[in-house]
């Protein structure tokens, strides 16, 4: 398998886990609050902040903290992969941050567009629709450049100036 497919793969398999993870969390926040605070929910920009603290928060949070500490996430670690400085040393938190906020810049567009000022659901005509043609073409553009780079480098390593490699096994000396 290619460095570029382990990288899509180990990228939907930490977003299974964290979605799977998210979603039964506010689920049972629902069930134990009689839907508190979701029937509060009824204006763009509270379920927007509702997104924000319930979903990109963790989300954020996830792959800040896995991929400065443990210098991979779940996926990457499923598939051993490891993300590393142009150097190839381990990332610093500013590193993850960025490579963070550039790698998830298509979804956060994605609730402000559909949400803000009115959710979609809410209006018989959504409000200029090709909006989401933006966050999808960003992310045909990062696709295309992580295959440019044989799956090294997507855009927010290049921004980010990290790299992600295969991990290689330490030997032990005899």
């Amino acid at each position: 398998m290619t460095l570029a497919l382990k990288r899509f793969l180990a990228y939907w398999i930490d977003f299974v886990v964290l979605g799977s993870f998210l979603v039964s969390l506010q689920g049972l926040i629902f069930r134990m609050t009689s839907g508190f605070p979701f029937v509060s929910l009824d204006q763009g920009y509270k379920i927007e902040l509702w997104v924000l603290l319930t979903f990109s928060l963790p989300v954020w949070l996830y792959f800040v903290w896995c991929e400065t500490v443990k210098r991979q996430t779940l996926g990457k670690r499923l598939l051993k992969l490891v993300v590393v400085s142009e150097t190839g040393t381990a990332i610093g938190w500013k590193q993850a941050l960025l490579r963070t906020f550039v790698r998830l810049l298509p979804w956060e567009l994605t609730h402000l567009i559909i949400l803000i000022p009115t959710p979609w659901w809410s209006v018989e005509h959504p409000p200029a629709p090709w909006r989401l043609w933006i966050p999808n073409l960003m992310i045909g553009i990062y696709i295309a450049v992580l295959f440019a780079t044989g799956g090294h480098r997507g855009l927010h390593d290049v921004i980010g100036k990290t790299r992600v490699k295969a991990r290689v096994k330490e030997r032990s000396s005899p």
